[in-house]
């Protein structure tokens, strides 16, 4: 009667446990809550309103500066903040972006500044529904719900968004969607292979390297069964990719009087992590972005010269000390992972994530033969390899880190299976 009287009853609040559980197992809610978060810590890390120095927007220079050239009419151009003319030096897909909210919220303004954050936010935190898939195809939905909750509330994945004025945030969510729609790929209409296709070729504008993974994403799912393997909506995603991407090449065709494909700085990459006197990976201090006498170069020899004189020193340096190259390389394959150098409790985010990913790797052996779960493992180890020979730095990992944020969440999943064994069995 007391139950009656206060209008529960044991059953009824066990109905409500079940649908708030229910709730949060759902990959939209966790998606909500981690945009939320984001928002909440963009408030937190960023000092509003901003300040009329250039800190802020020197987060993301080039791109900054190529945007202001757009949105005041110069054309995509000018990525160190003179008038240098027509660039490839960054992918069209970012600059684009910056460039209308530039001209919808004024040049470089707090509103404009919000805007991007907030989209940025938006992008990392809908990476957690495409995750959320990944994870239960590859594994299980134990694993699916603890990866889509790390990368909700880990607070690397959450933060670094918010730090810096670039398209890593897009980069890691187009990554992760292509990976959950490439998995089921032979199954997919014609049209949704020319979705997929197109899709493939707003990465390559967005970031190059999301290129790197296609091979993986088409083939590795099927690699222990060949026979699955087929070819006609593999050659119309690689046709439709191939057609989103080829008038930005024309443009940079009909721009340089060169063959460009979607981006021309390789050689400046490959100069910075190998040069005479250089660390192994980024100098600030070296580059046309912080370097007036560089900067000067560059503009008086013309973007395609500069690259190439830049690829020639390094390949020379390369072929003189093939023995330092390859200590340097093993230096970049220790930062990849492991941040070697770097201090603070952000890097320790970012190491704790690679050792639970690895245990991840581990535990997940087993499932290997899956085809989700060898596309992981495949993408994890191919991605950085055009960094351990180039260049590296922290924020270029943020895009394959969902696929290692699967991983850990295989591992916490097992040992929450194993306490719960160990509780049930005592």
């Amino acid at each position: 009667m007391r139950n009656v009287i206060l209008g529960s009853t044991p059953s009824s609040h066990r109905l409500g446990l079940q649908a708030v559980f229910r709730r949060i197992r759902t990959p939209w809610f966790v998606c909500l809550v981690a945009f939320l978060v984001r928002v909440l810590a963009l408030s937190l890390v960023q000092p509003w309103p901003l300040t009329p120095g250039p800190k802020f927007w020197n987060t993301g220079f080039e791109v900054v500066n190529i945007a202001s050239s757009i949105a005041t009419h110069r054309g995509f151009s000018s990525p160190f903040g003179i008038q240098s003319g027509p660039t490839a030096w960054i992918p069209p897909v970012y600059p684009y972006f910056l460039a209308a909210v530039y001209m919808l919220l004024g040049l470089r303004s707090n509103l404009a500044a919000m805007a991007i954050l907030s989209t940025q936010a938006l992008f990392s935190a809908l990476t957690c529904i495409p995750l959320y898939a990944i994870a239960k195809r590859a594994f299980d939905e134990d694993c699916a719900i603890f990866a889509a909750w790390g990368w909700a509330l880990f607070p690397y994945a959450v933060l670094l968004p918010e730090l810096f004025v670039w398209e890593t945030a897009l980069s890691a969510f187009l990554l992760t969607l292509l990976c959950n729609l490439c998995l089921d790929l032979p199954r997919k209409s014609s049209r949704n292979c020319i979705t997929v296709g197109a899709l493939w070729g707003v990465a390559a504008l967005t970031n190059t390297t999301l290129v790197s993974l296609m091979p993986v994403f088409l083939l590795a799912p099927h690699v222990r069964r060949p026979r699955q393997i087929r070819g006609m909506p593999i050659a119309t995603v690689v046709l439709a990719s191939i057609v989103v991407v080829s008038p930005w090449i024309l443009r940079n065709l009909h721009a340089f009087g060169a063959f460009v494909p979607v981006r021309d700085n390789f050689g400046e990459e490959l100069w910075q992590g190998n040069h005479e006197g250089g660390t192994g990976r980024i100098n600030f201090g070296f580059g046309p972005g912080d370097n007036d006498a560089e900067r000067e170069v560059y503009r008086r020899v013309g973007e395609i010269s500069y690259v190439r004189q830049r690829r020639i020193e390094a390949i020379n340096f390369i072929c003189a000390s093939p023995t330092r190259f390859l200590r340097q390389a093993f230096y970049r394959f220790r930062y990849w992972w492991f941040a070697e150098g770097e201090t603070g409790p952000f890097f320790t985010c970012y190491r704790l994530l690679t050792l639970i990913s690895l245990i991840g790797i581990i535990l997940a052996w087993r499932s290997v033969s899956r085809g989700a779960a060898f596309t992981i493992l495949a993408a994890i180890c191919v991605y950085p390899l055009v960094y351990y020979l180039t260049n590296v730095y922290a924020r270029y990992r943020y895009p394959i880190e969902p696929l290692m944020m699967v991983l850990a969440g295989f591992a916490v999943s097992r040992a929450f299976a194993l306490r719960k064994k160990e509780t049930d069995n005592f």
